[in-house]
């Protein structure tokens, strides 16, 4: 503590700050007390629940130069979201000081999301000198893991599974050190006091090793399987450019289909795979670490296995994050790797050893474990850059637990968001914390990883929830877990629609609680008529007497979905459903013929159609684009969600965007009575037979595709500007897992912009479902703040 005694006649005055939604971890602290060495301040700083505590005396002068570099200067892995600044009675401290953490009130920090290994770190983990050369967990105040070893807040030692490990002396006096990079770096070790790794067979049994990475490098070069424990989970990981290893990972997953992310060492080498823009690669290389979706350059010039991501032109690629992964690279024997969840398809991931043996030891040859425990569980995030702009696809690593602003005060709430891609939140005040991405509720583990997190999050926010918000779908398991839950404590029930928390969504993550027009494309969501909706437009409310409410003024026409879910996993079955309601008669040979199945299974959707069995209506987007794709790429089946959609948008990927539209493609618009709530329709009939005609006259599909993403864009800036006739609005948002289609996001907001319109695109959100419990908390609190 070196004394900050001022001159005399430099009158001291002292200030309280309170900062608020600082997250902890990050070097704020050290930053601060730096700070007041530099300006000559006395006072301390703390951390509590209720934020960082700052009480600062010195020269007025001082004080405001403190505060200023406070905001312009803080470190870039910390936020302030609110500064309160009150006078404080001077007490003549003659030094600056760091206090310890107290667990007084409500928490208002928050645990830091894991950040990747920074470059100071870096390079002391390739330095043959320095004392962690090689050290596989080293980190500092500005990298390392965070979220995902954290119990509770206040974030410190004691509350992480660092707590087992105790410092040695050279670790303690970095970490006491306010000057040093590790003062107060939680996780801080080396090799002689921290977490190490070990090296085992399928059967748990240790296999010597002399160089642990050394040898997992061979044994991928080699071709195995390896399971390794990283930040958040395992990995299963093979060498990316053996093709055979891949398709053996697939086979032994069961994940067929569905493109694999691929690792590699740095930017360069993602650019030697991939087109990576600007935008991409600051992408690729923030904190965060996402995996980016990029075009990749052709097949014949990539060493990337074409069983990596099949039939589709982009590559999920992301960069090291974890001083483990630096080592896979360091020494060139690996190119590329294949970095995939290790789980079977659609279970949560592993994070113990223990339950990493018992659910991979069939799909994995070898582990690489360590004995620092993951206490939450947190998928590796994924990204795009989609109209120039960054875009969340799955939120989780690095970005999860930090907060997201709402523009309305919302009283402690739970949203527990869809069924698939499930992500709830919590939400208190102006701030909603989304829980990582935990996958689909659609078994007993999911449900048990949906109620884990939840537990977590809700104490170390401790936010303990008033209301419970759900989808208004009866049949989803979340639904009905929220309302055994609320039941049990006696909580307020809100069920939003599915499209409207879209789209209000799009809007709070903007700041806007006016009214808008809400474009929501996706693939299944329940309708205020018990129909499947996806292709809606709507007008939405989140202030004045109608908050929290919306209107339905568009929407594409419906059109048979023969077998319900099955529909979405047979693409063939929404053909003959859209094809049937344009007229075509589908028990025909020329029909089967055209989609590729057969004749007699033709007849027996035909049957089902006409009679109504099990053929719920559906105005969704996404099965459109499904249909479409299966005629046009005969894909009669998938092997993941979307695979159909994605292909389509692929196939189009060299078409000019400025196609010169076919007016044969347009959708038809049959306008509505919006005064007496009638809403107008979109039909797609006369696609079909355009699609048809040019299919038999040998249209190349490249331009089929990109034609029709045309009028799919404009048939909903068309109904965009009659709801803005209608009711005067010009602001747009865009929602809904159509919005990852590039193509589709691209020919919309510049047809809107043509018009005239402010068009809104998610900022921190997922424009799928894994966004959608954030705009259930969004549109709960405008409900409330008029019916308290």
């Amino acid at each position: 503590m070196a004394s900050n005694a001022q001159p005399e006649g430099d009158k001291a005055v002292r200030r309280q700050i309170r900062v608020r939604g600082v997250v902890q971890g990050v070097g704020f602290r050290p930053f601060i007390y730096r700070l007041a060495q530099e300006e000559r301040l006395s006072g301390f700083i703390g951390n509590d629940t209720d934020g960082v505590l700052i009480e600062i005396e010195g020269p007025s002068a001082s004080l405001d130069a403190f505060i200023g570099r406070l905001l312009s200067e803080a470190p870039p892995l910390s936020r302030v979201d609110s500064l309160d600044i009150d006078d404080a009675e001077p007490n003549g401290d003659t030094t600056f000081r760091i206090i310890a953490s107290e667990v007084l009130g409500r928490v208002s920090t928050g645990i830091p999301a894991d950040a990747a290994t920074c470059s100071d770190c870096l390079r002391e983990l390739l330095a043959p000198n320095d004392r962690r050369y090689r050290y596989p967990f080293l980190n500092c105040t500005n990298c390392g893991p965070r979220f995902t070893i954290t119990r509770r807040i206040p974030y410190d030692r004691p509350q992480t599974s660092m707590a087992e490990f105790k410092m040695c002396p050279a670790c303690q006096a970095e970490y006491d050190d306010p000057a040093n990079r590790r003062f107060h770096a939680q996780p801080n070790a080396c090799w002689d006091c921290g977490p190490q790794l070990t090296l085992t067979n399928s059967a748990g049994e240790a296999i010597p090793s002399a160089d642990v990475v050394s040898d997992v490098i061979a044994r991928l070069a080699a071709g195995e399987i390896l399971a390794i424990k990283g930040i958040g989970g395992f990995h299963l990981s093979v060498d990316a450019t053996n093709d055979a290893a891949v398709m053996r990972l697939r086979q032994r997953k069961h994940r067929y289909g569905k493109p694999l992310a691929v690792m590699v060492r740095d930017l360069d080498a993602a650019r030697s795979l991939c087109e990576v823009s600007d935008a991409e690669a600051t992408l690729l290389t923030t904190s965060m670490r996402p995996i980016v979706l990029l075009r990749r350059r052709a097949q014949s010039d990539s060493p990337i296995a074409a069983s990596v991501a099949p039939g589709i032109p982009w590559l999920g690629v992301f960069l090291p994050y974890a001083p483990l992964h630096h080592l896979l690279f360091s020494d060139g024997r690996i190119a590329a790797l294949v970095m995939t969840s290790a789980n079977l398809s659609e279970e949560p991931i592993a994070i113990d050893n223990d339950e990493a043996r018992t659910r991979l030891g069939a799909i994995a040859d070898a582990f690489v474990l360590h004995n620092r425990k993951i206490l939450q569980r947190c998928d590796d995030s994924v990204a795009a850059v989609v109209d120039g702009a960054p875009q969340i696809i799955r939120r989780a690593r690095g970005y999860v637990p930090l907060g997201i602003a709402l523009p309305i005060e919302a009283p402690p709430l739970l949203a527990v968001g869809g069924h698939l891609k499930n992500v709830f939140a919590l939400a208190r005040g102006r701030f909603v914390y989304q829980s990582q991405h935990l996958g689909d509720l659609e078994n007993i583990s999911g449900l048990d990883f949906f109620r884990e997190s939840l537990d977590h999050l809700m104490r170390t926010f401790e936010i303990e929830p008033e209301v419970v918000v759900h989808d208004l779908h009866p049949g989803y398991l979340s639904t009905q877990w929220a309302q055994e839950w609320a039941a049990e404590r006696g909580l307020r029930l809100i069920a939003v629609q599915h499209h409207f928390a879209h789209v209000a969504g799009c809007m709070a993550e903007h700041g806007i609680d006016s009214d808008f027009i809400g474009l929501s494309l996706d693939g299944t969501g329940y309708g205020t008529d018990g129909r499947i909706w996806g292709g809606e437009v709507l007008i939405g409310h989140l202030n004045g007497e109608h908050a929290g409410s919306f209107e339905r003024f568009a929407h594409l026409d419906y059109v048979p979905m023969p077998g319900g879910e099955a529909a979405i996993r047979e693409p063939w079955r929404m053909a003959l459903g859209h094809m049937s309601a344009a007229g075509f008669d589908i028990a025909s040979a020329e029909v089967s013929e055209l989609l590729g199945v057969k004749p007699a299974e033709a007849r027996v959707l035909s049957r089902m159609i006409e009679r109504g069995i099990n053929t719920p209506l559906t105005s969704s987007c996404g099965r459109l684009f499904d249909a479409v794709a299966e005629l046009v790429l005969k894909r009669t089946h998938v092997d993941y969600e979307a695979q159909a959609a994605i292909e389509l948008e692929g196939v189009a990927i060299d078409e000019p965007y400025d196609v010169a539209r076919d007016a044969s493609y347009a959708l038809d618009l049959c306008s509505g009575d919006w005064a007496n709530h009638v809403p107008t329709t979109i039909s797609a009939a006369k696609l079909w037979s355009a699609i048809v005609d040019d299919l038999r006259a040998g249209r190349p599909s490249p331009q089929i595709a990109a034609q029709f993403h045309a009028a799919v864009a404009a048939s909903f800036v068309s109904a965009a500007v009659l709801a803005r006739s209608a009711t005067g609005i010009r602001q747009v948002a865009l929602s809904g897992g159509c919005m990852h289609n590039r193509r589709l996001v691209r020919l919309l907001r510049t047809g809107l912009e043509a018009e005239g319109f402010q068009v809104l695109q998610h900022l921190q959100v997922s424009p799928g479902d894994g966004g959608l419990s954030y705009g259930q908390a969004a549109v709960a609190a405008a409900m409330l703040r008029n019916h308290k």
